[in-house]
């Protein structure tokens, strides 16, 4: 898959282009229908595919004190494009000059430098100036410019509509099992190892403290059964948020022990995919009981490892 930044960097390279328009945070299960859609039309006009989206959250610009937490780090979202069989991917942006272009501007900006033959959006897409844009106004620009516009139907589970609104809310709540189907994998956080107090190897059960990227949403306070990547190897898990209330004076913080592990994880790259909630957060009197307690939690994980 190529990559692009820039809409100078893409402008005359392709025709006959797929284009899938949205911001895609997550690439959930409905996003990845809108992906899957623009690869298959890209192979019927004989052209690329293109997955054109945004690098920051839109409302970072419209209005940054609302603008939500990323569920996937840009890194990961273009992993899992990547994976849906797109072409090209470019993630330009969103900045003051895109959100002042009314939606006549912004479908000419589409023509000219991407000359698409087939535009697929969800049906509560919307562009230009203020969102005045709609899937109808494309479609009806598309048949004065030669390009068909596709509109899935919106992707339910459980006959409820997907959305990243709604993954999000699951997510700050701890339902990472709830979120996992929504999103057609679990949740993943990705950060940077980071030096911690060493308490976790003080009883026996040593962690890794995960810096996580800058935007990410993090799960609720508790212990989360999990998968951990890193190395290029994929370990069994359990993950503890929190401010770790046995030892006072903690700010919240992201450790997961690593089964079967052995070795210096300090300043790489590590991903954690989370499976479950187990428990919530909890004080113990001390350190024996903390032991007890972790032992248990490593027990009640193992159910939900495949």
């Amino acid at each position: 898959m190529e990559v692009f930044t820039r809409l100078a960097d893409i402008r005359g390279r392709f025709i006959n282009t797929a284009v899938a328009l949205g911001t895609f945070d997550g690439v959930h299960v409905g996003h990845q229908q809108i992906i899957r859609q623009a690869a298959a039309y890209a192979e019927k006009a004989g052209g690329q595919s293109v997955v054109f989206t945004f690098g920051n959250h839109p409302l970072s610009i419209i209005a940054p004190d609302r603008c939500p937490p990323l569920l996937a780090t840009p890194a990961h979202k273009a992993e899992l494009i990547a994976a849906l069989g797109a072409d090209v991917l470019l993630s330009v942006p969103f900045d003051r000059a895109l959100l002042e272009l009314s939606p006549d501007a912004f479908i000419a900006l589409l023509a000219d430098n991407l000359r698409p033959a087939f535009i697929v959006v969800g049906p509560n897409y919307s562009f230009g100036h203020r969102g005045a844009g709609t899937p109808a106004m494309l479609a009806a620009a598309g048949r004065r410019l030669g390009f068909a516009v596709v509109v899935p139907q919106a992707v339910e589970v459980g006959g409820v509509p997907v959305s990243s609104t709604l993954i999000r809310q699951l997510v700050l709540a701890g339902d990472v099992a709830g979120a996992a189907p929504l999103l057609g994998r679990p949740f993943r956080i990705e950060g940077v190892v980071a030096a911690g107090e060493g308490r976790g190897r003080e009883l026996g059960f040593p962690t890794a403290n995960i810096t996580a990227a800058d935007g990410q949403i993090v799960p609720a306070d508790g212990v989360y059964a999990t998968y951990v990547y890193a190395g290029g190897v994929r370990y069994r898990g359990v993950a503890n948020i929190g401010d770790n209330p046995t030892f006072r004076g903690q700010a919240r913080r992201i450790e997961v022990h690593l089964r079967a592990f052995s070795g210096d994880l300090y300043g790489r790259p590590i991903a954690v995919d989370f499976l479950a909630r187990l428990r919530e957060e909890l004080a113990f009197t001390g350190a024996d009981e903390l032991k007890a307690q972790i032992a248990r939690d490593l027990a009640a994980a193992d159910e939900y490892y495949k």
